[in-house]
Parts: structure tokens; C-alpha cells; sequence
């Protein structure tokens, strides 16, 4: 047998494969062996090495890392017989000794290469969850280092993907003049039918090259210091490479309607026809986008010769090079190109311009061959899996070719020297530039003004498409909003268009903001995973859309939303509301859902002016002033207190009054909200340092952490405006939060977002089991410890820069890496296939509330899935996409997803771990002084609560002076965990932080990740 199963089938499996395979070699000997191809078999002396073999064998020697093999991947359709396929593979390579040869020096210092022994090692059988990891594993294989004394130059995978298997060749240039795909194709689908394998061709390969600094076609997308990126944007499937490795050529896809197609009375074929005008069109398109008279574009001369899947490597000298001006007539052009083409089927040498010269520019124009044409097996059908390439390739390669519906496939490849950003900007233009053209009734012209202009690396002020087209638009426009919105959400007004989003303070929830006022203030479309795949603002523009019908506010938000309502209304709960009011009510009324924040000033502050400073955020935020009652009829309400009435109520305490008061006691306030204000201010004297020290407290239902934000923005600006001896000015009118509770309720629970969590929770684990043994009961029931405990872990600034560096490398946030390292230490002690977390979401998924005051957050669960042998890097992408996928959904509390499954919500959980990230929050800054000076205040971390969780893990993310720090605060219930094995969580927990923070981490499969 020639590969290895051990990774696909069982044992049980393996018999009843073999026995397949036994039945094969049985039918073989009863119809006759396929025969072998006489002039290449038999001969077990080592031969000489062809010159080009030589230097492709001391390149590879001279540089183990660089890519000479070139991958092809094909998803077998139809009805293919697996067992026979090896078959076919062992009879090819038995057959094809070329193949299997193996390259070393003789003992008189002379490279010879040796028929192999055996031809083991060249077919591989594995398994895989999914496409992603599919791919992975073909790059993987593309980029290992060659041994050519022990192995051979080719190797065919056979993944088995879900409802999905994907054949791979893996073929080494050294071979390329001896054995082209094509042949190796079609010898393959011989031997699968059983017959006569055919004799390959010698083909004359080009010269190896390397060079790709000739002159750029477009020199403004060059990258002249290639650093590592961010992850490949994908052609077709959900794929993501790892982002430390950029030695990618990358490839995009488009299918459109050209409408080109060949005349009665052309004199070729169609496919000659289709490929000169795509050809010409882009050739003039590259011309005029980076400024150049002429460009010299490289056809194959016999297009359906060839896969047209491979440009460098496996590269003939059967092509034709023709020199295009940007302003060329297109039947002129189109004509010359066929000439060459119809010249080299005359004479089979090429007949290529006189003018073509080095100095220009050069672009690479193929035909995208239908592989069945190569693969003849009437059963079995082979549609094209596109990938990047580790292989060193030219700036643009374009591929052409036709789908099954007769619509034209555009295939871009983007060499390693350009931006990771221009494959689909320059694809996208192009499509749209090659419809606008077609669509002239002059087709004689491709007219220019579908094109933006350019100087230098800019895009002009004119839009390059037409308003609300939903396609990319002014780039240095969109640019400049999204520069705009970063400068304003990070407040930092000298950020630039390269800057990193995340370097300067971004996470997840100023990312949700910026997208909201990116779609609501210009009408601009982000993603998530875009951001942060891309997160300076340049890049971003690249991935930004124009939104048709979007709504557009004045830039500098000054824009008041008009509700029609009253200050005094009244308005039912919101449906995150209502999920706390649930528990709220049932647990009586207590103080559990406290929010009890207290700020520690360094230096004296006015309290009088900070109570004024505060008043005018009560009166500028009616949530801060909200009471919640129930009605006759037992429905929760929330009514706003009017401006005037706030004399009414007591929520503000100086120092003074507050001689005799404690924090903690002060913490645990018990709020009756149907007569009191959620908020409550008091000052307070700390009697170690007799510092100023301020009781933060508010009620839940009336704010969330985002809104906390908010409120220190304001406050510092409120504060200075009361310093000053002024009222503040505000820019917009914040939309009142009971709009959004009386849209929300109005509109209903959206029925396709609780499926979406219903749909993957419904046949989640419901318990988490850590330990096998029980803990031990607690020795005093009424003790402390039976409810549970708390934990510090404070992170060592080498293992949190590690962590921030990895959460760059992977284009995650820095939640995302905490979140995936959490989970991987708990499936470590458990040994768990399945896990079920509980976090938050900021739940405003409308722009239009973004700076409301409010309580939107929702608590969701996730559910992660430890199958295969995932690396940390993959773990990581599979939570950021998860995480970031759900945004969408998140305005579903947990509890209506509980109830849709048939649980109760007051005893039965979804998840029995919670992890929560308070990232860089606003609690430590500082207030403006009068005479220019700062009084700096701390956060002081609140008094630690009984967890009603099994495990509850709180990030804290700070940003203090410029210094960045990651605590992680865990709570646990000892009826779950006795102190041993919160020891053994802590312990772990900590040591994957250290092992995800070490360089290199993301390639490592977690099942190395053991304890040390």
C-alpha cells in the first residue's frame, strides 16, 4: 500500500479498505495490467541529471525554505472509487519513475538521481473537519522542505473533508521537464480506467527566475519591505492562512457576463477569441491605473494545451508576448495577439513582438482549462479548488476561463511583492471597469472614463463609481471617514491611515461603535472580520462598501434624532431588560445586580463641581434618571423622571455627608427602583490615605459597561466645562433609551436570530464536568467557602505583550486570544470535545443608539468544538469568527434562548463558565483642572461577590500612564471545586497564558500544549 491511512480509518476500517484494495489487484490480473510506458521503466541504474534538473536541485539546496512545489487541487465529483484511485496512483508513479526519483551525489562527487526502491511515500490519506483546515493542510505539505535523497519530488493527497474529497497533486519543478500536470493528469485517469498509460512529452521549460523586482505594473501597490500580514483574503472558501506567514501569492475570483464571444466568421476558436479580448482590456487597464504607455502582456500560444493554473513553475516556452499601449485599438490589438497565436500553431516557434523588451512591465494572461479535459474518466469529474501559492510569483497573473453556465471566471494572483490589499480592489475595479466598457455601443475603445484616475498612490477626488452602487468608491474618502471615526473613537487626533487600530487602544466594543457610525454618519459598510483583519485605515477602505439608502448624518454628529415623545414617557422593558428583571425579581429584589464602581482620586477634585458636572449628564441621559414599577396588570414599565422633578430625589453625597458611611456597605446598597433613581453618587474619605475616594454605584438595569464609557467621556467634559465656571456644549442629542425599549418590544423577538442560537445550542452539553472525583463538603456550612471564592491571576508583562503579539499575528482581539486560551486550558484538564461559554455582547446592533445611555447588553453562549488536532492560530480564528459572526444575532438574551429549548431559566444554564472582558474601561484617567493641570483618578476594584456560576473568568484589560496590563480575576463555587482544584484550574489557566504568549505558538497543535 503506498501512503499513509493511519490519520483517516480505524482499524476495523483499514481491513475492510485492504480487502478493497486486494479485490482491485484481483480485477487487475483478471483484465490485465495497465501497461507501462517503456522508455521510462526497468532501469534501476542512476542517470544523469538534465542542466535545468541541476539548477532547479542547487536552488532548492541553497534555499531549503523556498517553494518549488506547485499544487494542484481538484474536489472529485461524480462517483469515484477510492480504492481504485490508489490503485491508479501506484500504477502512475510505478510507471512514471521520474516521479519517485531521488536526487543525490555520486561517490565521484557527480548529482545523479536513482530510481527509487519502493514507491512508498507518495500518496497520503487524511482526514479533516472542514475546507479552512483542508487547505492548511495542502500548504503545509507545499511548503515542507524537500529531502531529495530519501524523498520523492511528487505526492498525491486524498482529503477527506466533510460531505467532500479534494485531490491534491503535489509536484516539484525538478521534474517539470519530464512530466508536465497535464501529463501526469492524464496518465492518472489511464491508469484509473486501465489502460495503456502514455509516454509524457519533454517539454522546454523556462529558465528558473526569481526575480520579481522588474518594473511594476502598478508600482503604487508594491510593498518594498515584505513584513508579515494579516490573513489572506479568501477566493472561495472560508480559508485563512496563518498571518505570521506571508509568503504568499495570493488569488481572487469574480464570474460576470462579458458578453464577448467569438464571431461566425472568426477564424479560432472561441477560447483564443474570449482570452485576447479579456486580455487586451486588462493589459490597457493596467497601462492607464499605473500610469504607463505600454505594458507587455504573455498569452499561452496554445491556450487549451495547458491547466493554465501555473505561470513560474511548470512554465513553457509555448507562449507568445505581445506589447499593448493604453490607447491600442482593441480590434487592433485583439488581431495581433491572434496572429502570434495562429503563427506558433503553424510553425510551433514563437513569433513575439519586435518592440518587447525587459523594461516594461509585464502581466500574465491564462486560459483556465476545464481539468476534465485532462482527466478522461466518464464516472468521475474534477472541478478546481483555487489556492493561494507559497511559490514565487509576478505582480498580476490573470487566469480566464468559463463555468458550466457559460459566464466568464476571472482568477487574479497577486505575487508576493504586492499589497496584501490589492487583489480584490484591483479585480473589483476591473470587473467593473470591463462591464461599463462593454456595455459602450463603441466597442472599438475601451473607454476611459470607467476608470478612476490616479496621481501617484491616491485615488482621485472623483468617485470612481456611481453613488449607492453598493461597489468600493473613492478609496481616499472612504479612507478619511474611517480615519475620522478611529481618530474620534480612540481619542487620538494624530492617528494615521497606517496606524493600528488595536495598537492604540481598540477592541471589540469601539470596533462595534465605529462600525455603527461608519454605516450611520457616511453611509459606509464594515465588517467585523474586516476590521480586524485589516485594521488601519487605509487597509480597511480597501474592504469598505457604499451602502445604498444607508442613512448619512452630518460628520460631526450634530444631527438630534426626534422621537415625537415626551420626557415623562413611559415604555415597556427591552428585551435584555426584561432577562435581568427575571432574575432580578426572583432572587428578591436584592442588590445582586449592583454595579458598584469607585474611583480613588490621586489629587484633590471639587466634589460641588463634579455633582454639577454629573447633573448635567442626568439631564442630558434620561436612562439615569428612569424608575421601574409594574402596572395593575403586573407589566414591568420604566417611566422617566422629567428635568424638573430631579430635585425630587436624592443621588448625590459629598465627603462631608458621608463621615460615617462605608464603602462596602455602601456597595451593597438595595435600590427600591420604583421610587429611587438607579445612581447613586457618594464621596468618601479612604482613612489609610485620606484621599478623595468616589462610590460609583449604579443599577443594571439602567446602563452597561459601554454606557460606562460613555458617561467618563462626558464627565471629563462636563467637568471642564464646570470648572471653567460654564455649562457644557454638546455636539448631537443622544436618541432616549425608551425609543429603543419601545421599538424593541414593538418590532418582537426576531424569530431567524433565536434560531440561530437554538440551532447551535440545541444538543450542546449541558454540564461541565472538570474532575472525575467530587469535592470534598465544606467542614462549616455556614462558612464563606461553601459559596464559593475568588482568585487572582496577574499576568507577567512578557507573557501580556506575548498575548497582544499573538492576537496581532492572528488579526484577532486581544478578548478573542484570552477567550481561546481559557478554553484550551479547561479542555486540557477535562479532556473535553465540547464547551459551552457564556459571555456578553454589547447587544446594539443599531446605530442609531450607539451614544444612548442604556442597558443593552445581552448574555450569549458559544459553543466550542475541540475535533481533529487543531493548531492555537486555528483555534483562535474558529473563536474570532464565531464571536464575530454572532454580532448580528446578539440582541437575543439567553434567556429566551433557554426557554425556546425547554429549560427553565431560574434553574437550568446553558453554560456553567462565563468569560468577560472589562477592556481598557474609561474608570482610569483623569479630570481637566482650571490651571491646565490633571487630577488622575484609579479604578478600585470592587469587593469580590459569590459567583453563581461554576466558573467565572473576568479580563481586565488596562491602559494606565501608556502602560498596559491583563489581570484575570476568577470566581468559583466550592459546592463545584474544592481548593485543589481550583489550584490545578489556576495553575493551568495560567500556564497556557504563558505557552499562547511564546513566538511561534500559533502553528503548534494544542495537544502539545501539556503541562509542564
Amino acid at each position: 500500500m503506498t501512503g499513509g491511512f493511519d490519520r483517516l480509518l480505524t482499524a476495523s476500517e483499514f481491513e475492510r479498505f485492504d480487502e478493497v484494495l486486494k479485490s482491485q489487484v484481483d480485477v487487475d490480473h483478471a483484465v490485465g495490467e495497465p501497461a507501462r510506458v517503456p522508455e521510462m521503466a526497468g532501469s534501476s541504474e542512476p542517470l544523469n541529471v538534465t542542466q535545468h534538473q541541476e539548477r532547479i536541485w542547487l536552488a532548492q539546496k541553497q534555499d531549503a525554505a523556498l517553494t518549488l512545489r506547485h499544487a494542484l487541487a481538484y474536489k472529485l465529483g461524480g462517483i469515484p472509487d477510492i480504492a481504485r484511485l490508489t490503485r491508479a496512483v501506484d500504477t502512475l508513479v510505478g510507471a512514471l519513475p521520474e516521479l519517485t526519483m531521488r536526487y543525490r551525489f555520486s561517490d565521484d562527487g557527480e548529482l545523479l538521481k536513482y530510481p527509487a526502491e519502493e514507491s512508498g511515500e507518495t500518496l497520503e490519506i487524511v482526514n479533516v473537519d472542514c475546507r479552512q483546515e483542508a487547505v492548511s493542510l495542502i500548504l503545509a505539505r507545499q511548503q515542507a522542505s524537500w529531502v531529495s535523497e530519501s524523498e520523492p519530488p511528487f505526492k498525491v493527497l486524498v482529503i477527506f473533508c466533510l460531505d467532500e474529497v479534494i485531490l491534491t497533486l503535489l509536484i516539484h519543478r525538478i521534474v517539470e521537464e519530464m512530466c508536465s500536470p497535464e501529463d501526469i493528469l492524464r496518465n492518472l485517469a489511464r491508469a484509473y480506467g486501465r489502460k495503456p498509460l502514455a509516454a509524457p512529452s519533454l517539454n522546454d521549460a523556462v529558465e528558473l527566475e526569481f526575480d520579481t523586482h522588474g518594473i511594476a505594473p502598478l508600482a503604487w501597490l508594491r510593498r518594498e519591505d515584505v513584513s508579515p500580514e494579516t490573513a489572506v483574503v479568501d477566493f472561495s472558501v472560508p480559508f485563512s492562512e496563518p498571518a505570521s506567514n506571508d509568503r504568499l501569492a495570493r488569488r481572487y475570483g469574480a464570474v460576470i457576463e462579458t458578453g464577448l464571444s467569438r464571431q461566425p466568421q472568426d477564424p479560432v476558436p472561441d477560447v483564443y477569441s474570449q482570452l485576447a479580448s479579456i486580455g487586451v482590456r486588462f493589459a490597457q487597464f493596467l497601462c492607464r491605473l499605473g500610469g504607463h504607455e505600454r505594458i507587455e502582456a504573455v498569452f499561452p500560444a496554445r491556450p487549451e494545451d495547458r491547466l493554465g493554473d501555473h505561470s513560474v513553475a511548470f512554465a513553457y516556452k509555448d507562449t507568445v508576448k505581445v506589447v499593448i499601449s493604453h490607447d491600442m485599438d482593441l480590434q487592433d490589438a485583439e488581431a495581433r495577439i491572434l496572429a502570434r497565436m495562429k503563427a506558433f500553431a503553424d510553425t510551433g516557434t514563437p513569433a513575439n513582438d519586435a518592440n518587447s523588451a525587459v523594461d516594461l512591465p509585464k502581466v500574465s494572461v491564462r486560459w483556465l482549462t476545464d481539468p476534465q479535459q485532462f482527466f478522461d474518466v466518464p464516472t468521475v469529474t474534477l472541478d478546481r479548488v483555487p489556492l493561494p501559492t507559497p511559490e514565487l510569483r509576478s505582480d498580476f497573473e490573470l487566469g480566464v476561463g468559463l463555468d458550466a453556465e457559460g459566464r466568464t471566471v476571472l482568477e487574479l494572483v497577486t505575487g508576493q511583492k504586492v499589497s496584501r490589499h490589492a487583489g480584490s480592489l484591483v479585480l473589483d475595479l476591473f470587473t467593473g471597469a470591463l462591464q461599463n466598457g462593454i456595455s459602450q455601443e463603441d466597442t472599438g475603445d475601451f473607454p476611459s472614463n470607467t476608470l478612476p484616475s490616479f496621481s501617484g498612490k491616491a485615488f482621485s477626488e472623483e468617485p470612481a463609481t456611481t453613488p449607492g452602487d453598493g461597489r468600493r468608491s473613492d478609496i481616499a474618502a472612504v479612507q478619511s471617514a474611517i480615519l475620522l471615526e478611529f481618530r474620534e473613537a480612540l481619542a487620538t487626533p494624530d492617528l494615521k491611515p497606517d496606524d493600528d487600530f488595536f495598537d492604540f487602544g481598540g477592541h471589540s466594543l469601539v470596533a462595534t461603535r465605529i462600525i455603527g457610525r461608519l454605516l450611520h454618519n457616511h453611509g459606509i459598510e464594515v465588517r467585523f472580520n474586516d476590521l480586524f483583519g485589516n485594521p488601519t485605515a487605509s487597509a480597511l477602505a480597501h474592504h469598505a462598501r457604499i451602502v445604498e439608502g444607508a442613512k448619512k448624518a452630518d460628520v460631526n454628529g450634530s444631527d438630534e434624532i426626534d422621537t415625537g415623545h415626551t420626557d415623562a414617557a413611559v415604555a415597556p422593558l427591552a428585551l435584555a431588560q426584561m432577562s435581568l428583571w427575571k432574575i432580578y425579581s426572583a432572587l428578591g429584589y436584592n442588590e445582586i445586580f449592583n454595579l458598584p464602581f469607585a474611583l480613588d482620586f490621586l489629587d484633590t477634585v471639587d466634589e460641588t463641581v463634579f455633582g454639577e458636572a454629573f447633573l448635567d449628564l442626568m439631564k442630558r441621559h434620561s436612562g439615569l434618571r428612569t424608575l421601574f414599577f409594574k402596572d395593575e396588570d403586573g407589566q414591568v414599565l420604566q417611566r422617566v423622571v422629567p428635568v424638573a422633578e430631579l430635585g425630587n430625589y436624592k443621588w448625590f453625597w459629598t465627603s462631608e455627608e458621608s463621615a460615617d458611611t462605608d464603602r462596602s456597605a455602601e456597595a451593597g446598597y438595595c435600590f427600591d427602583l420604583s421610587k429611587e433613581l438607579p445612581v447613586r453618587l457618594r464621596f468618601l474619605r479612604d482613612p489609610e490615605t485620606g484621599r478623595q475616594m468616589l462610590s460609583f454605584l449604579f443599577q443594571h438595569l439602567a446602563l452597561d459597561e459601554w454606557s460606562v464609557n460613555l458617561l467618563m467621556d462626558e464627565l471629563v467634559e462636563a467637568y471642564r466645562a464646570r470648572a471653567a465656571g460654564s455649562a457644557p456644549v454638546w455636539s448631537g442629542k443622544p436618541a432616549p433609551f425608551l425609543d429603543f425599549a419601545r421599538k424593541q418590544v414593538l418590532e418582537g423577538v426576531n424569530g431567524e436570530h433565536l434560531a440561530y442560537w437554538t440551532d447551535m445550542l440545541c444538543d450542546a452539553p449541558r454540564e461541565l464536568v472538570l474532575f472525575s472525583e467530587e469535592p470534598a463538603p465544606a467542614e462549616q456550612p455556614g462558612s464563606e467557602t461553601v459559596a464559593g471564592g475568588w482568585v487572582e491571576m496577574r499576568l507577567d508583562k512578557e507573557i501580556s505583550e506575548g498575548l497582544y503579539a499573538i492576537a496581532k499575528e492572528n488579526s484577532a482581539s486581544l478578548f478573542n486570544v484570552v477567550y481561546a486560551a481559557i478554553s484550551a486550558a479547561l479542555q486540557r484538564l477535562g479532556g473535553l470535545t465540547d464547551l459551552v461559554i457564556g459571555t456578553s455582547a454589547s447587544g446594539r446592533t443599531d446605530p442609531d443608539y450607539f451614544d444612548t445611555i442604556g442597558y443593552f447588553t445581552t448574555v450569549v453562549a458559544h459553543r466550542v468544538r475541540f475535533g481533529g488536532e487543531p493548531t492555537v492560530g486555528k483555534l483562535i480564528g474558529n473563536i474570532k469568527d464565531m464571536i464575530n459572526g454572532s454580532m448580528l444575532y446578539t440582541d437575543i438574551p439567553i434567556d429566551l434562548v433557554e426557554t425556546a429549548l425547554g429549560m427553565t431559566c431560574e434553574r437550568d444554564h446553558l453554560f456553567d463558565v462565563f468569560i468577560q472582558i472589562h477592556a481598557q474601561n474609561k474608570l482610569n484617567g483623569s479630570l481637566p483642572k482650571p490651571d491646565g493641570g490633571r487630577t488622575a483618578f484609579r479604578q478600585v476594584d470592587p469587593d469580590k461577590h459569590d459567583s453563581h456560576l461554576g466558573l467565572q473568568f473576568e479580563v481586565m484589560e488596562e491602559v494606565i500612564d501608556g502602560d498596559r496590563s491583563i489581570r484575570v480575576l476568577m470566581s468559583y463555587q466550592s459546592r463545584r471545586y474544592s481548593p485543589q482544584q481550583v489550584d490545578a484550574i489556576q495553575a493551568t489557566v495560567m500556564d497556557t497564558f504563558s505557552r499562547f504568549s511564546q513566538p511561534g505558538v500559533s502553528a503548534r497543535p494544542l495537544s502539545e500544549l501539556k503541562q509542564a
